[in-house]
């Protein structure tokens, strides 16, 4: 990877190009173009529910990197960026588009207050499998008449940017090709942002980025970041490893040998979470990460 790239779909540059209230329009344009490539609903208006200001996203380096915004009818829409593969990310969206449903009422409320929450993940990792296209979306369906929906309230839409072919001619594979190809001012992205005025809005909001000298220290600070999380990671899978094959051949069995992997890897997880946490990192991302809960404790 070219690390003088400023990539777009990191999830700091995400939230910026996206997450302010001037982007509004932006992001009602990308959600729309995700629901028309699932033969859904569009939305006359949205409003972004938790929009970053400059000063706050300066301050606090933003740390909760989803978008969530509304429709005028309630439903709720989320949108994360996931650059780092999850062999857990369905259960994880899941999670999330359950809290964003549940949160919606309190003990005592009518049901029918609930409103559709649409969930938008953008990957850039595969998630399913190759045969699935590189836009999935699922809704609670009878498995043996699938044409029967349970509610239309669970939309879980999934965007694997791996996936995504060249001869795909949609305004969706548009909008992804350029979160992937904004650094580049000339070939196809110059006739993409000649074509559709969306695309120019969200380029001259990456060039701003770019320019942003506080903005591009938030970036740089992030992948910084994600890269020692994968150095920890990969250094305590690797002790992990090593210390649980010592243990087994010490007890010189082939039980103790495998038992003894899974300890040593807890172990060396749960060392990494200990250092993420001092460095302030959300308990629900540290669980992403390694897999230990600490917001048990």
């Amino acid at each position: 990877m070219d690390m003088s790239r400023i990539l777009a779909t990191s999830d700091v540059v995400f939230k910026y190009l996206f997450g302010a209230k001037s982007s509004t329009e932006l992001l009602r344009g990308f959600v729309n173009a995700v629901q028309r490539h699932a033969g859904m609903e569009e939305f006359s208006s949205l409003e972004i529910v938790n929009p970053i200001g400059e000063r706050d996203y300066y301050s606090a380096k933003p740390t909760v990197i989803d978008i969530k915004a509304k429709s005028p009818d309630g439903t709720v829409i989320n949108v994360e960026v996931q650059v780092r593969s999850q062999a857990e990310y369905g259960e994880r969206s899941l999670y999330y588009w359950a809290k964003s449903y549940t949160e919606q009422i309190i003990e005592g409320d009518k049901y029918h207050k609930l409103m559709p929450v649409v969930s938008v993940s953008l990957l850039n990792f595969n998630l399913f499998p190759d045969e699935l296209p590189f836009h999935s979306t699922f809704q609670l369906m009878e498995k043996t008449k699938p044409e029967v929906c349970l509610t239309d309230d669970c939309v879980m839409h999934y965007l694997e940017l791996r996936k995504l072919p060249q001869n795909e001619g949609s305004e969706l594979a548009e909008w992804l090709y350029a979160l992937r190809h904004l650094d580049e001012q000339e070939g196809p992205m110059m006739v993409l942002l000649k074509k559709n005025h969306n695309l120019q809005e969200l380029a001259d909001r990456y060039y701003r980025f770019e320019n942003d000298s506080e903005a591009r220290m938030i970036y740089e600070a992030r992948m910084k970041e994600m890269r020692d999380q994968a150095a920890w990671l990969d250094e305590a899978q690797t002790k992990g490893l090593a210390q649980g094959i010592e243990q087994g051949i010490e007890q010189g069995i082939v039980q103790g040998i495998q038992q003894g992997i899974v300890q040593g890897i807890a172990h060396k997880a749960r060392e990494v979470a200990m250092k993420l946490r001092d460095k302030g990192l959300p308990f629900a991302e540290i669980l992403d990460l390694t897999g230990v809960d600490l917001s048990l404790e």
